[in-house]
């Protein structure tokens, strides 16, 4: 009975934490961060986080800068390049202190977990400390769970790892509870989805596929929209329903012709099919043949009059791209300065002998600012103008 009675006590607290979530509502110019293991650096491969907040915030000018480190622990063992001060959390607070961040989202446990319930303790007083540490820096904080690995040297020790995960998401849960953080659950969603196409081979870490899950999951958690609105538009009665910032011009129903305009801030949605998915139109009422579609004078599509009723996902996806890219170069080019390869010689002990080169890696800021720029400006689409045609 006292066995049940703990498990539940530990059930609630981490279901209940889950439901009573500190809100993620970024202001306008906040600095955002990531920090933690691989689940973290392997990100900025694909920048599909920044994309989904980004386009959820289309009139705020945001920044992202991504501090994952692979390996790494709450006390950043893996930044133990120095030989002398700073140690490697010393070290840890300095690059954080230096992104000057409003946000932080923790990635951490993976590694610790390894450890099993030995070193839980001390994985606890480690996530404090450095919970502290971002406190000082007014910087809030959203901590992310684990995801499940599956280790290549046997079932018995993936087992183990497994139960060792989720005993660590538990202790971060209720951590984030005392002190009314975030904490967001993507072990329980990629969990579900093993058997699919979301792994690179050593079942270790997310590919493309995962990583569009764990940015769908983390956007749910936060109430960040996924999805693209339907825009629906009746032809014979001149009216147009969407959440979007949608405005009907022009009907004709005689000759089955009609404009209508879209707001800057409509964005293609990230997809695990096409990777983006504009919004569907469905236009009621057409007379029987083929309508096509032109959007500022270009075609988009070519239908009949039953597939406009049920409805088309339009293709926004040069917009998307273009943004992505972006985010994608900046991150590579931050990555470059934050994490260069001869780091040793340039910022560690040997730097007597490289250090000059230091110049070179802070000139690189000009660079990222610029991008940082770009990407916010790509989210300020101008107003888009839509022209249904007969083809004839």
């Amino acid at each position: 009975m006292y066995r049940i009675t703990i498990f539940l006590f530990l059930l609630l607290s981490y279901s209940s934490s889950l439901f009573a979530q500190a809100s993620f509502d970024p202001k306008e110019g906040d600095r955002i961060i990531y920090l933690g293991n691989s689940l973290m650096e392997n990100e900025q491969q694909y920048g599909f986080l920044e994309y989904l907040i980004s386009s959820n915030h289309p009139e705020k000018h945001l920044s992202f800068r991504n501090l994952g480190w692979s390996g790494d622990t709450v006390f950043g063992e893996a930044r133990s390049y120095y030989t002398s001060p700073p140690g490697p959390f010393d070290l840890l607070i300095s690059q954080i202190r230096a992104t000057r961040a409003d946000w932080a989202f923790l990635a951490y446990g993976t590694v610790e977990a390894q450890n099993g319930s030995k070193g839980l303790d001390e994985f606890e007083q480690g996530l404090s400390r450095l919970l502290d540490s971002l406190e000082a820096m007014d910087t809030r904080a959203l901590i992310i769970s684990t995801i499940p690995q599956l280790l290549m040297n046997g079932a018995e020790q993936s087992d183990q790892h497994l139960s060792n995960l989720k005993a660590y998401n538990q202790s971060m849960s209720r951590i984030a509870a005392e002190r009314n953080l975030a904490f967001i659950d993507v072990y329980g969603p990629i969990e579900r989805e093993q058997s699919a196409d979301i792994w690179e081979s050593n079942r270790v870490h997310l590919n493309q596929n995962g990583y569009l899950l764990f940015t769908q999951t983390m956007g749910e958690e936060m109430g960040l929209q996924l999805y693209p609105s339907d825009i629906l538009i009746n032809i014979k009665t001149n009216t147009l329903t969407s959440d979007h910032q949608a405005e009907l011009l022009a009907a004709d129903p005689g000759n089955g012709q009609l404009q209508f305009a879209l707001n800057g801030s409509v964005l293609p949605h990230l997809n695990a099919q096409t990777l983006f998915q504009g919004p569907k139109i469905s236009i009621q009422g057409l007379k029987k043949g083929y309508y096509q579609l032109f959007m500022d004078g270009q075609l988009l599509a070519v239908a009949d009059h039953r597939t406009w009723n049920d409805g088309l996902f339009i293709d926004l996806s040069s917009a998307g791209k273009q943004m992505l890219d972006l985010i994608r170069e900046k991150d590579q080019i931050y990555f470059q300065q934050y994490r260069p390869q001869n780091r040793t010689y340039i910022l560690g002990f040997r730097s007597y002998e490289q250090g000059r080169h230091k110049a070179g890696l802070e000139s690189l800021d000009a660079l990222i600012f610029w991008l940082d720029g770009k990407i916010n400006r790509s989210k300020d689409l101008k107003e888009q103008l839509f022209t249904l045609e007969p083809l004839r």
